[in-house]
C-alpha cells in the first residue's frame, strides 16, 4: 500500500512538472497568439480579447514569414542555434534565439528572442518571429505547448472610438496589393459601419506614409438652395468639407476637390450662407439666385449692401437689348468689382429693368 501510495505522488508531481514545462496537458490554458506581418505586432488573447501586444520583427520579402494556423509544439529555455552549414551557437549574448525559442508545428519556424534589438519592426529575418528577450520571456511564462497561433497579413484594420470609426493602414511589405483603394475596400465593405462613409473624402485625404491612422470621413448630405445636391459632403475630425465644384456656381474653378466648410464662407462672404445639421447630417447652403425671364441665372451673385450681378448677366443683357442707355456709368461702377456690378448700377443702366429683391430668401428676380 504505501509503494501505491508513492506511486502515485511521483505521478502527480511528474504531472504538475509536465504542465509547468509546457506539456500538452496544458494546452487549453485559454491564451492564443496572432501575429500581423505588416502590423509588426504579436497579440496575446484570450476569449477573442487581446491582453498585451508586443512589436515583433518578421521575415524579409525574399524570405517572407508563413501564414496560417499553427501550434506551438516546443519550448525551450536558452535555445542553441543550429545555422546551416556552420557550428552551433550556445546559449548566450551572440545567440540570435535570446532566451527562448517557442517553435512552431511548421518545421523550422518558430517565436524566439534575439541579440539585435534595432531589427525589431523590421521585415529582416529569414521567416521567424523576433522578439524582444524581456518579451519573449514573459510570453513563455504564460503560454504552453499546444498554444493556438496564427499569422495573418492585414495592411488595414478599423477600431470604433465612440461615435468614430479610425482606419489604420500599415506597410504592405510583401507587396500583396496594386491600389491602396483595394486594400480598404477588401477589410471594410463586408462590414457593418456605423455611418455611411464619404470614399471620395477617404481617397483625396489619405497620405502616402505609412503606418498611417486616419478617421473615416461621414457622408453628409448637401442641400442648395432647398433642392438635394448631386454631390455629398463630408464630415472628418472637427470639420466639414464641402465639394469644391460649388465654386462653379460664381464662374471660378478650384484647385482643389474639397474646401473646409468655414473657409468657403470666408472666402464667399456676401456669396453663400450655411447651417450646419449636425443631428440630421445635412448642410443646409443659401445663395444669392438670380433669375432672368422666369430661368435661373447660371451664375450666382453677392450682396454687400445690395446684390452685385455678374458681369455675364450685364454681357447677356446688351447683346440682348442693345447698350445701356448710361454706358459710361456701367464701365465706372464695374472698375471696382471687376467681375461684377451693383444692382443700382443696373438699375440705372436700364431703368426698364423690373426687379424684385427677396431678401430673406435672397433671391432676385429681372425681367424686361
Amino acid at each position: 500500500m504505501a509503494e501505491l501510495k508513492r506511486a502515485r505522488l511521483i505521478l502527480f508531481f511528474c504531472l504538475l512538472l509536465f504542465i509547468g514545462q509546457g506539456g500538452t496537458a496544458a494546452a487549453n490554458n485559454g491564451w492564443t497568439i496572432r501575429i500581423n506581418i505588416p502590423a509588426s505586432t504579436l497579440e496575446l488573447l484570450r476569449a477573442g480579447q487581446v491582453w498585451y501586444r508586443f512589436p515583433v520583427a518578421f521575415g524579409k520579402a525574399s524570405t517572407p514569414t508563413p501564414l496560417g494556423r499553427f501550434v506551438i509544439e516546443v519550448i525551450i529555455e536558452n535555445p542553441t542555434w543550429y545555422p546551416a552549414g556552420r557550428s552551433p551557437i550556445p546559449p548566450g549574448v551572440n545567440n540570435p534565439l535570446g532566451r527562448y525559442w517557442l517553435g512552431l508545428s511548421l518545421k523550422g519556424y518558430g517565436i524566439h528572442g534575439n541579440n539585435d534589438p534595432l531589427s525589431i519592426g523590421n521585415p529582416i529575418s529569414n521567416g521567424c518571429i523576433r522578439m524582444h528577450n524581456r518579451d519573449v520571456e514573459f510570453l513563455a511564462g504564460l503560454v504552453r505547448v499546444g498554444t493556438p497561433v496564427e499569422i495573418v497579413y492585414q495592411t488595414v484594420q478599423l477600431e470604433t472610438a465612440g461615435d468614430k470609426v479610425w482606419l489604420t493602414l500599415y506597410p504592405d511589405y510583401y507587396q500583396r496589393f496594386n491600389r491602396v483603394q483595394d486594400e480598404i475596400l477588401t477589410l471594410i465593405e463586408p462590414q457593418v459601419l456605423p455611418y455611411p462613409v464619404h470614399w471620395d473624402g477617404l481617397w483625396w485625404l489619405l497620405e502616402d506614409d505609412r503606418p498611417q491612422v486616419i478617421e473615416l470621413p461621414r457622408q453628409l448630405h448637401l442641400v442648395l438652395d432647398g433642392t438635394a445636391y448631386p454631390e455629398t459632403a463630408f464630415f472628418w475630425g472637427n470639420w466639414a468639407f464641402l465639394p469644391a465644384t460649388l465654386s462653379g456656381l460664381w464662374g471660378e474653378a478650384s484647385a482643389t476637390p474639397y474646401i473646409e466648410l468655414v473657409e468657403f464662407m470666408r472666402t464667399r462672404a456676401g456669396q453663400v450662407y450655411a447651417v450646419f445639421d449636425q443631428q440630421k447630417k445635412v448642410i443646409h447652403l443659401h445663395t444669392l439666385r438670380i433669375y432672368y425671364q422666369g430661368r435661373l441665372f447660371g451664375q450666382r451673385g453677392w450682396f454687400r449692401d445690395e446684390p452685385y450681378i455678374p458681369r455675364a448677366l450685364t454681357e447677356l443683357l446688351t447683346k440682348e437689348y442693345g447698350p445701356p442707355d448710361r454706358t459710361e456709368l456701367l464701365r465706372a461702377n464695374g472698375e471696382e468689382e471687376d467681375r461684377w456690378i451693383p444692382l443700382s448700377t443696373l438699375m440705372t443702366c436700364w431703368p426698364e429693368l423690373e426687379v424684385n429683391f427677396d431678401a430673406e430668401e435672397w433671391v432676385l428676380t429681372l425681367g424686361l
